[in-house]
């Protein structure tokens, strides 16, 4: 196999070419298309073979492709003899006697003084022994391994966040009363699976079929793992390294002079005392062996605790955490975790060493790292950083955990710790001591030389009695104490990039706490593997076992699953990409499919719903989509939907004359449902199945009929002007004439028109026929507007006449061309009639996608988005349709996205129906700085108030400052939407990041809404 020439950390994650990054997009802006950046690539690197083996892309079900990617040109390479001195052949070539300049004498010494390093470091060898189950061993020490997930940390209460802390310090002072005195804990990255994730996904999906000349299926799958593996992301796993009791000097003697009298076993006189003193140190390892047993069930039950929930590792993840450890300095092996066989003998634990070639620059401060990864050559250049003085942090009142604060610099931080576990016995002898010295000082200045102290000793001495009094009182453990060294790994392509990230670290971790660049960076690299020695013990840092804790190494962005579409990436803790199930809340939780997307306009939310549509019909759902505005139709003319998309228009020239005529949308039960078959088990206990199912669908029949009047009656409610809704009659007379006509399907408004009509001329009541009039003559000029005929038919036509939805059909965009939205807080009694008429056709075009998807196939998976929901809101009809989608989705398989601007069209908060409680996963952007929003958006998030959550959500929208000002101006460095985003108990914060999904480049073109002359399809 060809090795490819050196290149840097990041080159990995994209293991085909080495393109250069795209320029950062925004959303909806046309970023450049692959074959761009491929033909950018060949004219910066051209190659120097056509026939040279290119490494696949990352997984697909296609083997070939036409996005294939350029190979790599070889760098020249020159022959070096490393094994003689550079110094012994200039002195080869030297006549004797003659003398040599400066900078030849100090090169020959350095390559002399690299060299002896380069000896120095050969005669080092691990000290690890071998590996069984999970236990690695050296000459002396046996450790077991256990493996912790990553926990949760963001948007949680910081009541739960303290006791977060607090389980894990419990765990580690359960470990001291259990005689566990040291411990190794390693955290380690392993990449984001996006491999396993494409796998995942084309095994959820159903894909459409393929169209000539579209992004195939394929294509698109090799699309998004291009996109996710620009990012870097990665994964943490924390292992627990548990020092286990060194075997007893008499047994290791034993087992020595056993070995000694091998030899002799078989003579006649030795033998005897040969075979008693093997049959001891047998004996000896059994009763170690047993007592070993119950130390290490005892370890297993206390770190299964709620604090941890650590398994012991398996032998994959131990191998992946030996070979880690031994490949420092390189990038992930983008595979992920490595399976491995199992045990470790003594000869496999040699090929560790030769995975990475270290070199060493005395003075330098870093160490070299070469080594080969995917079958590449890399060189990374690593410093480890030790942890100095810390001060007080009020950890989780106003910081992160300690050991993530560097997490959000975007770098696989790996962490390696060595704690020593104190007894309360031990940690007050010592603090005596303490004390005992501090006051002998206090002596020397007082008695012995008649000075005043200075004021440290006495604070010194206060402290140091403080924390013996709380040992002593303590009865929860929490007052274990810890000596520890805690080192963090920073990997660079460069000395300088190294460094850079260092310094970059270092004041991320600044004022409070101090990262220290020790010398001895060899041996602190070699720290990290198991078994290794400490370096050294500068920087020992004394805490109780809950300060420790609150570093919290293992907590991080936690949303999602790993099989669903992609929503954008997390931005709390650490990049990486959030994936999300659209369905997994009816097929495996039995949740409601209800998701509200709450924002102000601009903030995105059209755009980010469009996405998740888009995938979610790629990959074989139903999707219906009622966008007022319209901009989202061109999402059915794209290319791949080409034959399984439709638009309707339901106002404008090309609208159907009744298409939203409410006794047509609302369609009757079906007999042959399954609801209605005797053999359903809701039937089971009834004395006559038949006659019940029969019963239940004529109730649902008449419900249906019942449902007709009333939005027949919110329909001609919401025309009329606010004068008219107050009079007293005017409820009686829309609910007398829609009753008079009735709630069958052949109706039409126009027949309530001709009641109301009738009404005005033939009631008995002065005051009902006066006001009947009044309504007659309003209504009757609000149905003679163009906009009105999808409500008001003419005599003779029936409306929409098919009663069945397309089952080819796979994406249905319902549009409302010319629709005239009321201006936002503009009285509704200076509306206009073509404004009034805004709220009935939105109220009846939510109806209609509601019937096209409820008329699906139940097992169906569908998608709707419905936009501009408080036009909804405003009507009982309305709220009672939001209802419905809340608690049907889930039986009917629906993901329904439904936007509004306030969260208050959910929470009730008018005296409406709480949907609260239905909303398993909930979608919250710029609110404007509204307090009264952020506060609903709270209550719908299910978070408290008061804890800092009302800054974060005023915070939202994209980065940058916006203003006008063209000199100060940095919204544009970053216009990626935030989202707060609700999935279950998990709670993150999002960036709608598309910026590398270059091959989705014609998509955010379709659902570019803004004023421009590109998104308007006008010439430049």
């Amino acid at each position: 196999m060809r090795s490819q020439p050196d290149t840097d950390i990041a080159a990995l994650f994209d293991p085909n070419f080495d393109a250069p990054e795209p320029a950062v997009v925004p959303p909806g802006a046309l970023p450049p298309s692959w074959a761009a950046a491929i033909a950018a690539h060949r004219t910066d690197s051209p190659t120097t073979s056509t026939t040279s083996p290119v490494s696949p892309l990352a997984w697909s079900q296609v083997p070939d492709s036409s996005l294939t990617a350029p190979a790599a040109e070889p760098d020249p390479t020159t022959a070096i003899d490393t094994d003689v001195p550079a110094g012994k052949r200039t002195r080869g070539r030297t006549k004797r006697g003659k003398k040599t300049c400066t900078d030849a004498e100090f090169t020959r010494q350095s390559k002399a003084a690299a060299t002896r390093a380069e000896r120095a470091r050969k005669a080092v060898r691990l000290q690890l022994v071998g590996v069984e189950g999970n236990i690695t061993r050296t000459r002396t020490q046996s450790t077991a391994w256990f493996v912790q997930p990553p926990g949760p940390w963001n948007m949680r209460p910081v009541a739960r966040q303290r006791r977060y802390i607090q389980n894990e310090a419990l765990i580690l002072a359960n470990l001291a009363e259990a005689g566990v005195t040291g411990l190794h804990r390693r955290l380690v990255r392993t990449p984001w699976p996006v491999r396993a994730w494409a796998q995942a996904h084309d095994g959820w999906a159903e894909p459409i079929p393929d169209v000539p000349g579209a992004l195939s299926w394929s294509d698109y799958l090799r699309g998004q793992q291009h996109a996710m593996l620009w990012g870097n992301p990665t994964l943490k796993g924390r292992y627990w390294g548990i020092e286990l009791p060194p075997r007893s000097t008499l047994a290791v003697g034993l087992d020595t002079v056993s070995e000694w009298l091998l030899p002799v076993v078989d003579w006649p006189l030795l033998g005897r005392v040969a075979r008693l003193v093997r049959a001891w140190a047998r004996t000896a390892f059994l009763n170690e062996q047993k007592a070993l047993v119950e130390h290490l069930a005892a370890i297993e039950r206390i770190l299964s605790g709620q604090g941890v929930r650590a398994k012991p590792a398996t032998a994959a993840q131990m191998d992946y955490l030996l070979l880690r450890s031994a490949s420092l300095g390189l990038p992930l092996d983008a595979g992920g975790v490595i399976s491995g066989g199992g045990n470790w003998e003594h000869s496999d634990v040699a090929a560790l060493e030769d995975l990475t070639d270290l070199e060493l620059t005395p003075g330098d401060g870093y160490t070299t790292v070469r080594g080969q990864v995917g079958g590449r050559d890399y060189t990374g250049y690593a410093i480890v950083l030790t942890v100095g003085r810390m001060a007080p942090l009020p950890i989780p009142e106003k910081m992160l955990p300690w050991q993530v604060i560097g997490d959000s610099s975007g770098e696989p931080l790996e962490w390696s710790e060595r704690l020593r576990l104190k007894t309360k016995s031990q940690t007050i002898r010592s603090l005596r001591r303490l004390t005992a010295r501090i006051e002998s000082q206090f002596d020397h200045y007082t008695v012995e030389h008649d000075q005043v102290p200075p004021q440290e000793l006495a604070e010194q001495h206060a402290l140091a009695q403080r924390v013996i009094s709380d040992i002593e009182d303590d009865h929860s453990g929490l007052s274990v104490r810890t000596e520890g060294w805690y080192r963090v790994l920073v990997v660079g392509s460069s000395p300088e990039e190294a460094k850079q990230k260092v310094a970059m670290l270092q004041e991320m971790y600044a004022p409070r706490i101090r990262l220290e660049q020790e010398h001895g960076q060899y041996q602190l690299l070699r720290e990290f593997i198991p078994g290794e020695p400490l370096a050294n013990i500068a920087h020992c840092r004394r805490m109780s076992v809950e300060a420790v804790s609150a570093g919290m190494a293992a907590v991080g962005d936690r949303i999602g699953d790993r099989t669903g579409v992609v929503i954008g990436e997390t931005a709390s803790i650490a990049p990486r990409p959030a994936v999300w199930d659209l369905f997994a809340a009816h097929e495996k939780k039995h949740k409601s499919g209800l998701t509200p997307i709450v924002a102000v306009p601009g903030s995105g939310k059209t755009f980010l719903a469009g996405m998740l549509v888009y995938q979610a019909v790629r990959a074989g759902a139903y999707g219906v989509v009622l966008d007022p505005s319209g901009p989202l139709k061109k999402l059915a003319q794209l290319p791949e939907f080409r034959g399984v998309a439709d638009v309707q228009a339901l106002t404008g020239r090309t609208s159907r004359p009744g298409s939203l005529n409410p006794y047509r949308v609302i369609v009757d039960p079906r007999r042959d449902d399954p609801d209605y078959n005797p053999t359903n088990p809701d039937y089971a206990d009834d004395a006559d199945p038949v006659a019940a199912a029969r019963a239940q669908y004529e109730a649902d029949l008449r419900a249906a009929q019942a449902e007709r009047i009333s939005v027949a009656v919110s329909v001609l409610k919401m025309m009329l002007s606010p004068a008219r809704l107050e009079h007293e009659w005017t409820e009686t007379v829309l609910q007398t004439a829609a009753n008079t006509v009735g709630g069958e399907r052949h109706h039409n408004l126009r027949e309530v028109l001709d009641a109301i009509a009738a009404l005005g001329r033939d009631d008995e009541n002065v005051e009902l026929r006066t006001c009947a009039r009044s309504v007659h003559q309003e209504l009757s000029m609000m149905a003679d507007l163009a906009e009105a005929r999808v409500l008001f038919p003419e005599a003779g036509t029936p409306g929409e006449p098919e009663d069945s939805v397309d089952n080819t059909t796979r994406l249905t965009v319902l549009t409302m061309p010319g629709l005239q939205l009321p201006p936002t807080g503009t009285d509704p009694s200076q509306w206009t009639p073509q404004q009034r008429m805004a709220g009935p056709l939105m109220h009846m075009a939510a109806w209609l996608a509601n019937r096209l998807v409820y008329e699906l196939p139940r097992f169906e998976r569908k998608v709707l988005f419905l936009d501009e929901n408080k036009y909804l809101e405003q009507t009982g009809a309305g709220r009672t349709l939001n209802l419905r989608i809340a608690r049907d989705s889930r039986k009917y398989k629906v993901r329904a996205l439904v936007c509004s601007q306030l969260p208050d069209d959910y929470l009730g908060v008018d005296g409406s129906d709480d949907k609260s409680a239905l909303t398993y996963e909930v979608i919250v952007g710029d609110l404007g700085g509204n307090t009264h929003a952020i506060d609903g958006a709270l209550k719908l998030l299910n978070l408290p108030s008061g804890e800092g959550y009302e800054a974060l959500l005023a915070d939202l929208g994209g980065g940058g400052e916006d203003t006008l000002d063209e000199d100060t101006d940095t919204d544009h460095l970053d216009q990626a939407r935030r989202f707060i985003v609700k999935m279950a108990d998990d709670i993150e914060l999002i960036r709608s990041d598309w910026t590398h999904f270059v091959h989705l480049a014609h998509v955010f073109a379709a659902l570019d809404s803004r004023a421009t002359r590109a998104a308007m399809g006008a010439p430049a």
